[in-house]
């Protein structure tokens, strides 16, 4: 296969990314070499669909063997807070309907200020740092990278309760001032609540990760 016809052909991107994540470093470049070769040799004899189902299999089987090997906190961070999503989703529906529970204003205005503000408490390289941090087990990082990342999810985790609060206050005043009928009050404040759910949602899972990043930085001291 020709230098200009190798460059064209690349495995999937998202599905390589998947197996360099899993991968140990040591080994990384070369399995990830022999196999985009070897997905350039099954595209020409075969064809784009054969070889990208081709690469597909080994990329699943060759990334789950190692993924409960190099990224196994992170595995088992993702399983809680599926299992943490889950529940709530079941609590929601065994009272009155998770639908009552959505409302995308209400989120607006509490997450996207919450990372906003943290970013200015902070900086942008350190939050994207913390949340890559938050996702990948197979790098090394050292105690002041843990450090900041601690304070980066402690201050989201702060943030969005705070702002939780403060929009729910503003809008049970907004709700005061515009109905008259306090029969129509409990579900409005009902909505207004919303605000401060998702605020002390946004808490809960940045303390999971600030935890999760002092344990880290506790094992990388010993």
């Amino acid at each position: 296969m020709s230098k200009s016809l190798s460059s064209q052909l690349r495995p999937p991107r998202a599905i390589s990314g998947f197996l360099s994540w899993a991968l140990p470093a040591s080994i990384r470049e070369p399995v990830l070499g022999d196999l985009e070769e070897a997905f350039g040799d099954k595209y020409q004899k075969h064809g784009m669909l054969s070889a990208n189902l081709w690469y597909l299999r080994q990329v699943l089987f060759s990334g789950y063997s190692f993924m409960l090997q190099t990224q196994r906190s992170v595995v088992m961070f993702i399983l809680a807070m599926i299992f943490f999503l889950f529940m709530t989703l079941f609590a929601m529906y065994i009272s009155s309907g998770i639908s009552l529970f959505i409302d995308i204003p209400s989120f607006l205005i509490v997450f996207p200020p919450a990372l906003i503000l943290t970013c200015a408490a902070t900086s942008y390289s350190e939050v994207k740092r913390a949340f890559g941090m938050l996702l990948n087990g197979n790098r090394s990082y050292d105690n002041e990278h843990y450090k900041r990342s601690i304070v980066v999810f402690s201050t989201l985790g702060n943030t969005g309760l705070i702002l939780g609060m403060f929009m729910m206050l503003i809008g049970i005043i907004a709700i005061g001032n515009v109905i008259e009928d306090f029969s129509s009050f409990a579900p409005a404040l009902s909505v207004a609540t919303l605000s401060l759910l998702y605020g002390v949602a946004i808490k809960l899972v940045s303390y999971v990760a600030q935890q999760k990043m002092i344990s880290l930085d506790s094992g990388l001291k010993q």
